[in-house]
């Protein structure tokens, strides 16, 4: 029966999509045989609403979705058609734009809380047509996108909403009040609204385990989460108390302190989103954008003592210290640092090391001139954070020519350590901006300080490539492809599958793929041949591995794998148990049992 109603849910969602409605929409006797300008359709409109013709206006934006192929018009006319409709009286129409809307949305984009809300109007939109049957099922997809995507404030007051129909309860809701008259001729509707909202309870408490990190504190009535980040920084400050300006590019003093940046409920994982003209937003907002919005520089015992407490607090004793690359600003490293917390739930600290980068494609030479002197100061760093941070597990992520300060720290730090074990966890260094034969010399030292080391490379990476034409076409240790450097006891990495990200060349956190790798290395320590999407290739210095987005779901197995890290499951039988009891059977079945059973078996070696 529920398969019947899903594919009836969807057939009303494709009658939407190709512009086809089975004469919901009464005839007005206005037609548009030609794509109209969006000026001209908006005038059109207009015209028509201003003489309170709701409907023609509904059946004039319906008949241009059939000219329109441009995806961002598309979903303003569905936006629009469905305002029209329902304010023409027409709630089944208005339910099946907003239904296709996020089904539309769904190809484009991850679980998100836009695409759960378009889902829960949806349903309360085929409540008030009559249609029970199809409001439950909008109710049963928006509330598992909402699960998935961490709207607990939302997908709660749905759940509340489906109890109080289960229990017969008087309602305020127009939506509920006309579902209960309809379970009244067909009861099972009431039953199957207690039970979807029965499923949405027991996976609502373990995304409240995932969800209230210390330090990752969520603010669901204002639409953001917010992230505390430690940092050590060798800019100067500026003249300015804004967030944003607070250091510039210049060379000043080894300092610490911490920040704060926000990070919107409906962010995509790898996402840094801003403000951008060609959406429309100029000003940034904590619930749509990431913002830093407040830089606390403090003496260092002090932050040390923060780490101690945030550590005690949690149930981690893992840090990350995130060393950014060329082009740079203070601003830009804390985001994405933040970023990458968020992304992976954290739960340990993370801390930010920035240099002097001025920010600039236009200023290559000048940081080149400051990341070396940095380095020596990132060795008091890390010293610091070894000895006083409190973390037992410490890794370190290098990117671009923050890697020329990272080795140059590490190489000091080897030579400095007595001890036999390693002092660090997980040592990547992603896109090193760093002459290869040089790479080579220095890690065979850097090697005994770290668990493992691990190389991230790209052959199209666009920093790298102006680089060694800058070094007289010298090798850098960051370039992919078969030529990707080989180095004893590291795993060298081949990401040029992940794209060209252009001159952010981050491709190491901006797709959900390559944090599930990092997630797996943070996590368990697992070796490339264990971990998803790895294939074992011959290259022209040896053997390397290359990673195949195609073989790994990386939205779906960074779901899986937060959970996971959370709850500590040891085993695969721990691991399956947590994943049905966390998620539930409906989130499994969205992002697909094989998928996920397939990579749990290669993470635990099966």
């Amino acid at each position: 029966m529920k398969d019947n109603l899903r594919n009836r849910f969807r057939h009303c969602i494709s009658m939407v999509l190709g512009g086809i409605f089975l004469s919901i929409v009464a005839p007005t006797g206005i037609a548009s045989a030609q794509a109209l300008s969006p000026q001209q359709l908006e005038m059109a409109i207009n015209a028509h609403t201003s003489a309170g013709n709701m409907s023609a206006a509904a059946e004039l934006v319906r008949e241009q979705l059939d000219h329109v192929s441009d995806p961002r018009f598309q979903t303003d006319l569905l936006r629009r058609l469905a305002e029209l409709s329902e304010a023409a009286g027409d709630p089944a129409v208005a339910a099946e734009a907003l239904a296709a809307l996020a089904d539309y949305l769904g190809q484009q984009q991850p679980p998100s809380g836009e695409r759960a809300l378009l889902l829960i109007k949806a349903g309360d939109l085929y409540a008030n047509a009559g249609d029970g049957r199809l409001a439950l099922e909008a109710w049963r997809q928006g509330l598992r996108i909402a699960a998935e995507s961490g709207q607990r404030p939302l997908a709660d007051d749905l759940a509340g909403r489906l109890e109080a129909i289960a229990q017969n309860k008087d309602v305020s809701n127009p939506a509920d009040r006309s579902f209960l008259a309809q379970a009244k001729d067909d009861p099972d509707l009431a039953v199957e609204a207690g039970e979807l909202a029965a499923s949405y309870r027991e996976i609502g408490t373990a995304a409240d385990k995932v969800f209230n990190a210390r330090d990752i504190t969520r603010f669901s009535d204002k639409g953001y989460a917010r992230v505390k980040i430690y940092y050590a920084t060798d800019r100067a400050r500026e003249d300015s108390e804004l967030p944003d300006e607070f250091y510039g590019g210049r060379r000043g003093e080894l300092e610490y302190g911490t920040a704060t940046v926000t990070v919107p409920l409906s962010h995509e994982p790898g996402q840094i989103e801003a403000p951008s003209i060609f959406s429309f937003t100029i000003n940034e907002d904590p619930s749509r954008h990431i913002v830093l919005t407040s830089v606390d520089p403090a003496p260092g015992k002090d932050v040390f003592a923060g780490m101690r407490a945030h550590l005690a607090a949690s149930d981690s004793k893992e840090a990350f210290v995130f060393v950014h690359g060329f082009n740079v600003t203070f601003s830009e490293a804390t985001k994405r640092t933040a970023q990458m917390a968020y992304d992976m739930e954290f739960q340990g600290l993370p801390i930010l090391f920035s240099w002097p980068s001025r920010g600039s494609t236009l200023s290559y030479i000048a940081d080149t001139a400051v990341v070396r002197l940095s380095g020596r100061r990132l060795y008091s760093v890390l010293q610091r954070v070894a000895s006083e941070s409190g973390a037992s597990r410490i890794h370190l992520i290098a990117h671009s020519m923050g890697n020329r300060a990272m080795t140059d720290a590490l190489e000091l730090f080897a030579l400095s350590h007595q001890g036999d074990e390693p002092v660090f966890d997980q040592v990547l260094f992603t896109a090193p901006d760093l002459d290869a034969g040089l790479f080579s010399e220095m890690v065979r030292t850097i090697r005994r300080v770290a668990a493992r080391v691990t190389l991230y490379a790209s052959n199209n990476d666009w920093a790298l490539v102006v680089s060694r034409q800058l070094h007289g076409d010298s090798a850098r240790a960051g370039q992919g492809g078969e030529e990707i450097l080989k180095a004893e006891d590291v795993d060298s990495v081949e990401m040029s599958a992940l794209g060209d990200d252009m001159l952010a060349h981050s491709y190491y956190a901006n797709n959900a793929s390559a944090l599930t790798d990092i997630l797996s290395l943070f996590w368990r320590d697992v070796p490339p041949e264990q971990r998803c999407g790895m294939k074992r290739t011959a290259g022209a210095k040896g053997e390397f591995w290359q990673y195949d987005p195609s073989l790994c779901d990386g939205d779906a197995m960074l779901a899986a794998l937060r959970v996971l890290h959370r709850g500590g499951a040891r085993t695969l039988e721990q691991a399956r148990a947590l994943l049905k009891k966390s998620l539930g059977p409906n989130v499994l079945e969205t992002i697909g049992n094989e998928r996920i059973e397939a990579a749990l078996a290669k993470l635990y070696n099966r």
